[in-house]
């Protein structure tokens, strides 16, 4: 088990950081087993969020070295910073004129004082031109600079806010409408009839997005024909499949796509044997392409 203080995809599946994907794979089954089909529980979604990184090696990959680098983080301690001495320089001496001496009448300690006066007076000035001073034009400036960028930063937070809430609607939106649009095309797709196997696949691919119907169609046509020109299996055996949809749930969505659970129920019947029954869970990406929901992707479990 992770050393983490917030629970990990791993402790969610209870199962430990080197366990294999058949150990993640049976503890997910375990887990989703006790929920009915369709009952869209937030403990469901996060089984699900949990087996779809760590049954995915790449993710699972990224996702521990995140879990490594937040341990790492948490040894580090943050260093006290370093308080300043520096105290501000105290204030030039005021400009002060001294009285005139009645006792001295001699025009030459007369002109010694008014030189001295002098003297004192040059140097206060320069000791005060000595200080910074910006013209008042160039505060002026500088204050407007700042309440333009202030403007400027509360409209681009206005707009991402704006932003944000049409984003969240829209992936509101993508769970009411995913599932429904997942369980149409679930039957569709996965339902087909030896006698007809043309006219099925082009029905399904009016569900599939123009990027999956490439791959739909190499895994399809060879229940017509196999590589070698014979016939294909579902011909050489005369299969019919009918497929039927239990429930859904939403694993994750975003504005424009959607990762649908869809539990199905296949029928598959041929001439001098019973019919078979089979139940799957499919996982169906689905994308949204103008106003319809297509499939992207599929997956098996």
């Amino acid at each position: 088990m992770t050393t983490s203080p917030n629970p990990t995809w791993y402790d969610v599946l209870g199962v430990s950081r080197d366990a294999s994907p058949a150990e993640i794979k049976a503890a997910w089954r375990n887990a989703t087993d006790k929920f009915e089909p369709g009952s869209g529980s937030g403990q469901f979604r996060m089984f699900n969020d949990a087996a779809d990184v760590l049954l995915d090696p790449e993710r699972r990959e990224a996702y521990d070295a995140s879990l490594d680098a937040d341990q790492n983080q948490d040894r580090t301690q943050e260093q006290p910073a370093t308080p300043t001495t520096d105290e501000p320089a105290p204030p030039p001496p005021p400009l002060v004129d001294e009285p005139a001496d009645d006792a001295e009448t001699g025009s030459d300690a007369k002109a010694e004082r008014r030189r001295e006066r002098a003297e004192r007076r040059a140097e206060q000035a320069a000791t005060r031109s000595a200080t910074p001073y910006e013209p008042a034009s160039r505060r002026s400036g500088i204050l407007l600079g700042v309440l333009a960028l202030l403007t400027v930063a509360a409209l681009v937070a206005a707009g991402f806010f704006a932003l944000q809430v049409r984003e969240d609607a829209r992936t509101a939106d993508a769970r009411d409408e995913a599932p429904g649009a997942a369980e149409t095309a679930a039957k569709a797709i996965l339902s087909y009839d030896y006698r007809r196997l043309p006219a099925d696949r082009q029905r399904a691919k009016a569900f599939l997005t123009p990027k999956y119907q490439k791959e739909y169609e190499k895994t399809f046509k060879l229940l017509e024909k196999q590589k070698d020109g014979s016939a294909g299996a579902a011909i050489q055996t005369k299969t019919t499949v009918d497929a039927s949809v239990l429930g859904s749930g939403v694993m994750d969505a975003d504005p424009d796509t959607a990762r649908v659970l869809v539990f199905v129920n296949q029928v598959s019947k041929r001439p001098g044997r019973d019919p078979q029954q089979f139940q799957n869970r499919v996982s169906m990406t689905m994308k949204q392409v103008e106003d319809r929901w297509l499939v992207e992707d599929l997956k098996s479990y």
